[in-house]
């Protein structure tokens, strides 16, 4: 018998899948109450932001893209932007300590680099290494999180792996005040103390949030502690203006493991603050204007000792410090949604490691995109221009098409070209054995996803995306002859596989969840598969919710690291994790629950190198008021 390769069992299970959805092969009948009741479960015309930053439903976004609720964050007891990321299909993660441990965020096998992380139109990666600390980034502020797998580069720029696009709550409430205090204390002096309140004032809407985080941590040499704040206000300026002002800040320290072989502990200190500006006015019943200006600031100071007698021997600082702003017109006229917009950032990078001890990073660019719908069409087809003032230039379109099969299903294809921009370090960066490349080029993708979302089938909804990854000018380490190295454009590399995603409507208040994702990375030089990109990945879930006192989450994810035999790696089981909360009284507005989380409830080893192991079993618990 022939064996099947992973790439046709993808081809004729989407064919399969299609032949059912369109109705070709047969399918089980739905009832229009039993639609009803799956359509409230799975809402289509859920609206998004982040694919053409303009609000859209989710039946006309051609990309791949993820939705996860403050109402999700909330059934996982999520501590950080980490934890709600975990169980995304697509999304890879190496857990390593518990709350606040460090961590690196890859898309359908991207580098951690090419994954843009953004809050509030800020983006939150820094200068030095493209790296985003979601580790350090709370959650009870967030109102939703939306992810796009696969490049945005005609939105958004440097962002070939994909985009992580936080959005925060809204200032104001329905009432005067509003707010919520909660605590919790787990194994090994875990504790998470958050309080928030919302609420108007005549035109001024506003929000205030903040957060403590603490823990002795879970594995040796992995304590956390971290405390934040976060305001917005808003103020509706008469019938057409608006005027949004945000600040965030946190500051804590961080042990990053340790290497017992050799003697060596890590960690960091860390302080991160930003601030946004904008006016959002109405031109007309067609157009809209935004204005917005950021301001940002990262600095880390990483330090390097010796286990056996705690002594610093290294320590280095990175001090990064930015501006920018964008201006965004969006029309709307017959079947077109047009956005036009520029963005402009400059950064300033200080740091002992840096050619110079100082680097700038100044871009800007120009970018727009049309939704067209045409009935059961949406045609959407963008386009942008980047100029860097380190490594050169880059045009990023976009094609997008969506097609409605009936009520149930939706079709959809992308094809986009996307790039990502150098880190400083890489092109400037000096080290013990480092050497600096200032003629680094930006990284090249063209991007190619076909797509099924469908209600078609009785209390079911599925979704199954295509994905092909072609990479240019890949970014790797050359070893030269005297044991120094530096980075260079070289490596042609291909990223192809799919994802498969199912959910349940509740049955008898239980819903059922499953995902299925599948990467083939290979160097297409030599054609040798690639190394330390996950193969695939696996999730399941089970959700218990009476919507009146009562809800449980199950959650169980397996990995598949791929990493070399020398990294030491052990990812032979499931890690599932329980998250219950009991609500004791409400009345009104007015709530008290307990909630309980047991992570890692079978103490299985899931981790990609052998000295930063992943938390075993620990327990933890806690109260929240909201009002």
């Amino acid at each position: 018998m022939r064996r099947l390769t992973a790439g046709k069992l993808a081809v004729l299970y989407a064919a399969s899948a299609l032949l059912v959805l369109s109705g070709v092969l047969p399918a089980y009948a739905v009832s229009e109450g039993e639609y009803r009741a799956l359509s409230l479960f799975f809402d289509e015309e859920q609206l998004a932001v982040s694919a053409a930053r303009i609000e859209k439903p989710v039946s006309q976004t051609a990309e791949d893209v993820t939705i996860i609720t403050s109402d999700d964050i909330v059934s996982m007891n999520a501590h950080t932007l980490t934890d709600v990321l975990y169980n995304v299909p697509g999304v890879e993660m190496d857990i390593r300590g518990g709350p606040g441990s460090g961590t690196t965020v890859h898309i359908q096998g991207s580098e951690s680099r090419h994954v843009l992380v953004i809050i509030d139109g800020v983006e939150w990666n820094n200068l030095s290494d493209n790296f985003a600390d979601v580790s350090s980034m709370p959650v009870q502020n967030i109102d939703r999180v939306e992810i796009i797998e696969g490049p945005a580069s005609s939105s958004w720029g440097s962002s070939l792996g994909g985009v992580i696009n936080v959005i925060t709550k809204a200032a104001g409430a329905s009432k005067a005040m509003a707010g919520l205090f909660s605590g919790s204390f787990g194994e090994e002096n875990t504790g998470d103390y958050r309080a928030e309140i919302s609420g108007k004032v005549k035109d001024v809407g506003y929000y205030v949030y903040a957060g403590n985080l603490v823990t002795d941590g879970l594995r040796p040499n992995t304590n956390f502690r971290r405390n934040d704040i976060y305001t917005k206000l808003k103020w509706d300026a008469g019938g057409k203006a608006s005027f949004l002002w945000t600040l965030g800040y946190s500051k804590g320290s961080r042990g990053d493991g340790e290497a017992p072989v050799f003697d060596l502990k890590f960690g960091d200190d860390f302080e991160y603050f930003f601030s946004t500006l904008a006016l959002e006015y109405k031109i007309s019943d067609y157009a809209d204007v935004d204005f917005s200006l950021r301001t940002v600031r990262r600095t880390v100071e990483q330090s390097l000792g010796l286990l056996s007698t705690g002594e610093v021997i290294d320590k280095s600082n990175a001090d990064d410090k930015g501006y920018g702003g964008s201006i965004k017109l969006t029309l709307r006229k017959g079947i077109h949604h047009v956005v036009l917009g520029s963005d402009y950032d400059n950064g300033d990078l200080r740091s002992d490691i840096i050619n110079g001890g100082k680097q700038t990073l100044e871009k800007w660019a120009v970018f727009t995109n049309d939704t067209m719908v045409f009935g059961q069409f949406s045609i959407t087809p963008g386009i942008r221009y980047d100029h860097t003032s380190t490594n050169g230039e880059f045009v990023s379109p976009s094609l997008g098409v969506t097609y409605r099969l009936g009520e149930k299903t939706m079709v959809r294809g992308y094809v986009a070209r996307g790039f990502s921009i150098p880190p400083l370090a890489a092109t400037f960066g000096t080290g013990f054995f480092s050497l600096p490349n200032p003629d680094l080029g930006v990284e090249k993708v063209w991007s190619y996803q076909a797509g099924i979302e469908s209600t078609a089938l009785r209390y079911l909804w599925m979704k199954t995306t295509l994905f092909m990854h072609d990479i240019k000018d890949a970014i790797v380490n050359e070893v030269l002859p005297d044991q120094t190295f530096k980075a260079v454009n070289r490596d042609r590399q291909r990223r192809q596989g799919f994802e498969v995603e199912l959910k349940t409507a509740p049955l008898h208040k239980t819903s059922f969840s499953a995902a299925f994702v599948f990467i083939d990375a290979e160097d297409r030089g030599t054609g040798r598969t690639l190394t330390e990109v996950p193969r695939y990945s696996c999730d399941i879930g089970v959700h218990y919710n009476d919507k009146r006192s009562f809800q449980a989450l199950l959650k169980g994810h397996y990995i598949w690291w791929n990493s070399g035999p020398d990294l030491g790696g052990n990812y032979n089981a499931f890690i599932w994790d329980m998250n219950i909360i009991k609500k004791l009284f409400k009345k009104e507005d007015r709530n008290v629950e307990l909630f309980l989380t047991a992570h890692n409830i079978f103490n299985g080893s899931q981790y990609a190198i052998g000295d930063f192991r992943n938390p075993r079993r620990w327990i933890e618990g806690g109260a929240r008021v909201t009002f």
